[in-house]
């Protein structure tokens, strides 16, 4: 159910039902971390408890949030277990917080060492998280999961940089909690220093909203994209040297981005293709600020 930001899937896929297979990467997941004594939430999708989506809702990969410091250790246990990487932390989102992984029979993993929105030290907000988990039995395997009021506001705060279902989830969320209950989410947001991507996903007025953030997840929700989303960025970027870093990494060609694009491996001509169109948009971009600044 993530945002995903790699390539399509391979030629060969598994022979599993895709339901079913994400189901058994829970489980496999929860099983292969507990064996190593590394802390993973499951998140989202199958990982959520009945009622915090709506019916028929399906999922295609598994989501899994670790402890910033165990993110590595996470994907070289995976990639240990079968889990092939994909897509790193840098080529994944804008937020660069998570990095895919495949399996040839179990499908996606997304290990995120942060999670977009919610909280300003994603360290502190994974020990409130696991703090307060439940466990939820996926393919006949217990599996940690956020609890209750957690799941919902996981949820809540995805939607607002997801403008097509995320609409509809928080819809969903609101309509099937009490007023005690929303308003229990609603200050679990400001607790969680998570009231930016609350305002964004419900459209309620809420203090201590970071600007930065704010400013990002409206772009996401107006779906913008390429130079339209790199000169939000711009705008909002609270350094030079985050300005630095923003074009230095928006020069080279995502390969995962282009391949999900292109629906194939990218050959030399394709790279070369799409970097010549890079520089190009990059130009104009700074000459329009130069012609600007000039008058």
């Amino acid at each position: 159910m993530g945002e995903r930001a790699t390539g399509p899937r391979p030629a060969a896929p598994p022979s599993l039902d895709l339901a079913a297979r994400v189901r058994l990467g829970h489980a496999r997941i929860a099983y292969v971390m507990e064996e190593a004594e590394l802390r993973g939430l499951h998140v989202k999708g199958y990982a959520a408890e009945p009622g915090v989506y709506r019916g028929r809702r399906s999922s295609s990969d598994v989501d899994l949030l670790v402890h910033p410091s165990d993110a590595a250790a996470a994907v070289e246990l995976l990639a240990s277990h079968g889990w092939a990487p994909v897509a790193g932390f840098s080529e994944g989102s804008i937020f660069e917080h998570a990095a895919t992984l495949w399996h040839d029979h179990l499908g996606y993993v997304d290990v995120h060492r942060l999670f977009p929105g919610l909280g300003t030290d994603a360290a502190r907000t994974f020990d409130a998280l696991w703090a307060e988990r439940a466990i939820h039995v996926i393919a006949g395997r217990p599996v940690p999961v956020p609890g209750p009021v957690h799941q919902r506001l996981v949820v809540i705060v995805h939607a607002a940089r997801d403008s097509h279902r995320g609409t509809l989830d928080v819809r969903h969320i609101r309509d099937t909690s009490s007023p005690a209950e929303w308003d229990a989410l609603r200050q679990e947001a400001r607790r969680l220093h998570a009231t930016a991507a609350w305002h964004v996903a419900t459209g309620e007025e809420a203090d201590g909203m970071d600007a930065h953030d704010l400013a990002l997840f409206e772009a996401l929700q107006h779906d913008e994209s390429g130079l339209d989303l790199f000169r939000t960025r711009w705008r909002t970027a609270r350094s030079a040297r985050e300005r630095a870093r923003l074009v230095l990494h928006t020069l080279p060609v995502n390969r995962p981005h282009l391949q999900m694009r292109l629906g194939h491996a990218p050959t030399r001509a394709d790279l070369r293709r799409e970097q010549r169109t890079r520089m190009a948009s990059l130009a104009r971009w700074a000459w329009t600020r130069g012609v600007r600044r000039g008058r």
